[in-house]
């Protein structure tokens, strides 16, 4: 740990922090994570820094642990955005985003030329979210841009955050487009470099040469974490399409600087590095989220500026006080990463304790984190209605079938013929026969896993011509349309 600076020199600060290690281990057991760590600067000082549990099956996940920022990205983006802003190249909400990226077209053509660069990264859009269509996929992300334009959805601005990976890759492209550059580059030059966040990057295959990165890992249950019973993840070597929306790896150290970058305004060690005027820009509220449930002592409404959540985040930063909090996992479900800030503020600056933020709130938001995912992963399927079988060969509904932006799947048969396989892209699945023409699948991978329904249509000519999937939960049904006549083909046993 690093020692206490003079930037803590209350007695309550120094007691907090003097056991603020063994609390955090503690909460890591209790929350089920596999490995973590945080860092604390406190008026310019970092007066504590630490790793805890494994960053892999034997390792020690250390404060030099780099790990994927996922959705924090999201906020380097629009800081990158801001700083071509800043140099006239762009500009917030008066020029159209199509302006900048002619390959961002939708259906409805004046929506097309009202977005601005705002609307995105504040969430402003209508756009549905269509993660699953650029999952693993290996088209380039300006040729996925352009299937957006098959999209249907509203053509009002969302009154509320309609939170978009996509969207974020439509920002992020159109900002390297600008820069003549790419994503990355433009990440690196604009951001990495001039902040000196050596321990940074993007992209899991270039993480993955480092010597000290975090895999990441999944629990099926809450149970099964505060267990340690995990699954353990891969190092994609497909790029990530919607990179700016999650790509970007650091360590906690470096997070915590950038954090206070970002809180000081653009400045680092007394120098201005970020234009004032478009950070200032980014931490202005844009947006509102919907919550559920208002947290004590908080307003009843979370905003939402250009890339940051205004109440909670793996980086927190209080800016009267002159304290950031940075905080990494190599687990995706956990809530710890939105309460530990205040934690942390509480005991550090000495404030009244109205809520048990690590020990009793985290675990109580955790769980309701992993009742959510396994009520998505259900999706929603209906029970089955007995002795109801489907009406004619399994042959029959074997074939190619393609959505213009979800691309393509095919329906084989399985090796002794007697069911139906479906393989999209990386995914496979074998489809159990529910009822009358519908079938159901398990899809299977690290990051994304769920039930869907296969619902073959009938055409005027009787034979089977598309299939109706819902995707998400909550989503009108999405058509796949037969692209070839039936084939017989079999599927090939995967090797174990």
């Amino acid at each position: 740990m690093t020692a206490i600076t003079e930037s803590a020199t209350s007695t309550s600060a120094k007691e907090f922090l003097a056991n603020l290690s063994d609390n955090l281990e503690k909460a890591r057991v209790e929350g089920g994570i596999k490995g973590m760590s945080v860092a604390i600067l406190h008026k310019g000082e970092l007066v504590f820094a630490e790793g805890f549990g494994k960053r892999n099956q034997s390792d020690p996940f250390t404060k030099e642990t780099v790990s994927h920022l996922a959705s924090v990205t999201k906020a380097f983006t629009a800081t990158a955005i801001g700083e071509l802003v800043a140099e006239g190249k762009m500009d917030w909400d008066k020029t159209a985003v199509n302006k900048y990226l002619p390959e961002f077209e939708l259906k409805d053509p004046v929506l097309t030329s009202q977005l601005t660069m705002a609307d995105m990264l504040a969430h402003r859009t209508p756009v549905p979210s269509i993660d699953l269509a650029w999952f693993r996929n290996e088209e380039s992300t300006r040729d996925l841009i352009k299937q957006l334009k098959h999209l249907d959805m509203p053509s009002k601005m969302s009154p509320v955050v309609n939170y978009n990976n996509i969207i974020y890759a439509v920002a992020g492209e159109a900002g390297a487009n600008v820069a003549g550059t790419t994503y990355a580059e433009l990440i690196k030059s604009k951001l990495l470099q001039p902040l000196g966040l050596k321990d940074s990057g993007l992209s899991l295959p270039e993480m993955e040469k480092l010597p000290n990165f975090a895999m990441p890992y999944d629990a099926a249950t809450f149970e099964d974490a505060k267990k340690g019973v995990y699954e353990e993840g891969y190092m994609d070597e497909i790029h990530m399409a919607d990179a700016p929306a999650g790509d970007i790896y650091m360590n906690v150290l470096d997070l915590a600087k950038w954090g206070r970058v970002i809180l000081k305004e653009g400045e680092l060690d007394g120098k201005q590095v970020l234009n004032k005027k478009s950070v200032q820009e980014t931490l202005k509220p844009h947006n509102v989220m919907e919550t559920k449930e208002r947290k004590p002592d908080f307003s009843p409404t979370t905003g939402y500026s250009l890339g940051w959540v205004l109440e909670s985040s793996n980086l927190a930063f209080f800016p009267d006080d002159d304290l950031v909090i940075a905080h990494l996992a190599n687990l995706q479900v956990t809530d710890l990463p939105t309460s530990l800030p205040y934690y942390i503020a509480d005991g550090l600056l000495n404030l009244p304790k109205t809520v048990g933020w690590i020990h009793e709130y985290t675990l109580k938001k955790t769980q309701e984190t992993y009742d959510i995912y396994a009520m998505m992963a259900k999706n929603d399927i209906p029970d089955r209605i007995e002795g109801k079988p489907h009406s004619r060969p399994l042959e029959d509904y074997v074939g190619e079938y393609t959505n213009p932006v979800y691309g393509k799947f095919t329906i084989t048969l399985q090796e002794d013929s007697s069911a139906l396989h479906m393989k999209m892209r990386t995914l496979e699945s074998n489809l159990e026969h529910w009822h009358y023409e519908s079938f159901k699948g398990y899809a299977h991978d690290f990051a994304l896993k769920g039930n869907f329904l296969f619902n073959f249509k009938t055409g005027s000519k009787g034979s089977i011509d598309a299939i109706e999937i819902v995707l998400q939960l909550g989503d009108d049904p999405e058509t796949f349309k037969r692209a070839e006549a039936p084939k017989t083909e079999k599927a090939t046993p995967k090797e174990e």
